[in-house]
């Protein structure tokens, strides 16, 4: 079984990649120069040493006495430590340089994320952008804070002994180059494969976390279906591939290291053997030669370095094309113009636009699963409310996503009047953010004042958060209190169209009374659009849509439906079954899931 999902979310090009990271690094301009003469400063001073070793040989050979000798040894000791200082000092510069980079790239890589419609992502695979924002930023992360610091070091090491070489005498540059062939043909094979191998790892680690996350989010369902074998059968699977992909890695990776290890061999015997001739010819001393070799061997640690980095340099910027894609995905939002517009939401509570909500044969499918709704045609009324309800996948919520503007609609139409409505969207899902209470609130009215906020609480009865408002540490709320404040957060912003999807899910039943009353307040004189598995709210909507294999099935209110035979009534009954049940012993819960 090899189902590999294809990534959702596009990949930049190398292009692409370079013209982000230069304007990252425009945005710290004097600091990025200050590095870089850092670093050079600090390979300048790594040259004093094998120079000043070469003359100790000299004056050895020579009998120079012990004061000269000592003055080498001296100097030599001296750069060694004044390289390693420099070289502290330009490391220093540059994590903070570095760390600076990377909360610019995840502040604009999430608030680019933000900025994604939902169908980008809410297509079932929902882990290619997971995958993007934890592991390639961890990626990002790992080689920003510890391979690039090595890798500029390197770099500038291989410079300044490159330059040193040529100073001692352009033979023995010459002799050094023989190794190059061998570092160009082993890195060039290592991209060449690398490229493919690590993109590939990272899209099959994507699909294996998407197998897990739909195994476990799914598991009451699979459960029931006894389909749980088949879901375990996918994670493994998946996980397989990505194992085989990581091994893959590794063999490219070993094969780079010998190719490596044979150009330190051949040049360094190639430096030692040209600068035997030259010797042998009186064009330089010994202590020229011993300073050539031991510059060429002070290159061993940085080119491997260099080389060996490119590993975890390919996976950052694997990591790095992904993370573009993303900002280059989201749309360009004018601040000034959305900072209007939030600080007009807050209202007085009650005071909205009336809008007519008109649905025309309207159609939609996940390409991922061919699930959605057919032909869905619905009015309602400015100030009314239809309850959308069937069992699990029938297509309900689908709808709902689609009247929000989540999902284009593939056929038919989705008219609202007035146009510019902007749907209200309430889930299952409960969030309390971070901040205080207030900070919570103020999310769709950040120009709220206190009795606004007080009004929206007292009108859901939740007078109990009113006393926190004046805190401003994060206040932690069970499950109906996070939605009782979800609840009021949607009075503050005060849409002419809310959706509520399930908004009862996931509370408790000893809040649930509490939430509904909440509803019960946000849907008054409000057109809504309300789903939900327990009858009993929907039984006061206007009109009541029943889904079955994402069509409408029945449509009527709910005397009309409870007078028809149909699958309305059926679980009514069922539920009222439930209700009187749980009086005394305990009942059904049967009901549209």
């Amino acid at each position: 079984m090899n189902d590999t999902a294809t990534p959702l979310l596009p990949i930049a090009t190398g292009a692409r990649v370079r013209v982000v990271i230069g304007m990252l690094l425009r945005r710290h301009r004097g600091r990025t120069v200050g590095v870089s003469v850092l670093f050079l400063a600090a390979s300048g001073l790594g040259i004093v040493l094998p120079a000043c070793l070469g003359r100790v040989v000299d004056a050895v050979s020579s009998d120079a006495g012990l004061a000269v000798i000592a003055g080498w040894v001296a100097g030599a000791g001296a750069g060694a430590v004044g390289a390693a200082a420099v070289m502290l000092w330009a490391a220093r510069v540059l994590t903070g340089l570095v760390q600076d980079l990377l909360a610019d790239l995840r502040e604009d890589v999430f608030a680019s994320a933000m900025r994604l419609p939902v169908s980008t992502v809410d297509d079932g695979e929902t882990a290619d952008l997971l995958s993007r924002v934890t592991g390639d930023v961890d990626a990002v992360a790992e080689a920003g804070g510890n391979v690039v610091p090595v890798l500029l070091s390197a770099g500038f090491a291989i410079g300044v002994s490159v330059i040193a070489l040529t100073a001692l005498d352009p033979w023995l540059a010459l002799a050094g180059v023989a190794s190059v062939p061998f570092y160009v043909l082993g890195t060039r094979a290592f991209l060449r494969r690398s490229r493919v191998v690590f993109r590939e790892v990272r899209v099959r680690e994507a699909a294996r976390s998407q197998a897990v996350l739909d195994a476990v989010e799914g598991i009451e369902t699979l459960t029931a279906l006894n389909e749980q074998h088949h879901a375990l059968a996918r994670v493994a699977a998946r996980a397989e591939d990505s194992i085989r992909m990581q091994i893959e890695g590794v063999r490219v990776r070993n094969r780079l290291f010998r190719w490596i290890n044979g150009g330190e061999l051949v040049g360094l015997g190639a430096i030692l053997a040209t600068g035997f001739l030259l010797h042998a010819n009186g064009a330089i001393t010994v202590g020229m030669v011993t300073t050539a070799a031991l510059v060429f061997h002070r290159l061993f640690d940085p080119v491997g370095q260099l080389i060996f980095g490119l590993d975890d340099i390919q996976r950052a910027a694997i990591g790095l094309a992904r993370l573009v894609g993303v900002i280059d995905l989201a749309p360009e939002t004018d601040s000034a113009a959305s900072g209007t517009a939030a600080s007009g939401t807050a209202r007085t509570v009650g005071d909205h636009a009336r809008v007519e909500l008109d649905l025309q044969d309207v159609g939609y499918r996940y390409p991922s699963t061919g699930r959605g709704v057919v032909d869905v045609t619905l009015r309602v009324e400015p100030g009314t409310t239809a309850a959308l309800v069937g069992s699990s996948g029938s297509g309900k919520s689908t709808l709902a996503r689609v009247i929000a503007g989540h999902h284009l609609p593939e056929s038919g139409s989705v008219r609202l009047e007035p146009a510019a409505t902007t749907p209200y969207y309430v889930s299952q899902e409960l969030h309390q953010f971070r901040g205080s209470l207030a900070d919570n609130l103020r999310l769709v009215a950040p120009d709220a004042s206190q009795d606004e906020l007080v009004a929206a609480l007292v009108a859901v009865d939740a007078e109990w958060a009113v006393e926190l408002l004046a805190s401003v540490a994060p206040a932690p709320l069970d499950e109906g209190r996070i939605q009782q404040l979800a609840i009021a957060r949607a009075l503050l912003a005060n849409p002419a169209l809310v959706i509520l999807d399930e908004a009862t899910a996931d509370i408790g039943l000893h809040h649930r009374d509490a939430v509904e009353s909440a509803i019960r307040v946000l849907r008054r004189d409000r057109t809504t659009v309300l789903i939900s598995h327990r009858l009993e709210p929907v039984s006061t909507a206007e009109q009541i849509a029943v889904f079955a294999d994402g069509r409408v099935a029945q449509l009527g209110t709910h005397d009309e439906l409870l007078a028809a035979d149909g699958p309305y009534r059926s679980f009514w009954l069922a539920q009222s079954a439930g209700r009187i049940d749980r009086t005394g012993a305990s009942g059904s819960t049967a009901g549209f899931r």
